[in-house]
């Protein structure tokens, strides 16, 4: 942690996640360890919301139930076929934690294709990924993406202009793969 506060030049960060436990199913004596030293630092005031990356509903209600400072933030990779991690969602939901999904788009290259999503993207104007943003929105996400693109930035930006119909919601949650 120190190295990487040098490495930034600070003395802050606004958010720091344990990435991936080690242990799965649920939590290692090592994860338990790493989420002590990541309370510390938080009581310290060198960093803001802390975390957890790469989780399932196990390893988020075991630190619910047991950490003295609960997640405040939980980053996983979404997958269509995996029901877009409905599960760690609501139990996120249920617990005041923000839930941040990432590779939406790449993760799920054939949603982008499928002819529900090119329906309600030519319904709104948009592009599929446009869609995709807005439907994580919906669902109570925040859509990490990641691009090196000022038009996709551009458009990205746009998904706060469109709203999907409670049935193309559903639609999009129930793509399998």
């Amino acid at each position: 942690f120190e190295s990487s506060l040098q490495n930034l030049k600070t003395d802050h960060v606004d958010s720091y996640l344990l990435h991936g436990p080690y242990s799965y199913p649920g939590l290692s004596r090592e994860d338990w360890e790493v989420w002590s030293a990541i309370e510390a630092i938080h009581n310290s005031g060198r960093a803001g919301m802390v975390g957890v990356s790469n989780v399932n509903a196990l390893q988020v209600s075991a630190l619910l139930d047991n950490a003295e400072i609960k997640p405040m933030v939980v980053q996983n990779r979404c997958f269509a076929n995996r029901g877009w991690d409905r599960d760690v969602r609501t139990l996120c939901r249920e617990h005041g934690i923000m839930y941040q999904g990432f590779s939406l788009l790449t993760a799920n290259p054939y949603v982008l294709q499928h002819p529900r999503v090119l329906s309600i993207a030519k319904r709104l104007g948009v592009g599929t990924p446009q869609v995709i943003f807005r439907f994580a929105i919906q669902v109570g996400m925040v859509p990490l993406t990641g691009t090196t693109s000022l038009e996709h930035m551009k458009q990205d930006l746009t998904v706060s202009d469109i709203e999907l119909t409670a049935e193309e919601v559903k639609l999009i949650e129930s793509i399998e793969g």
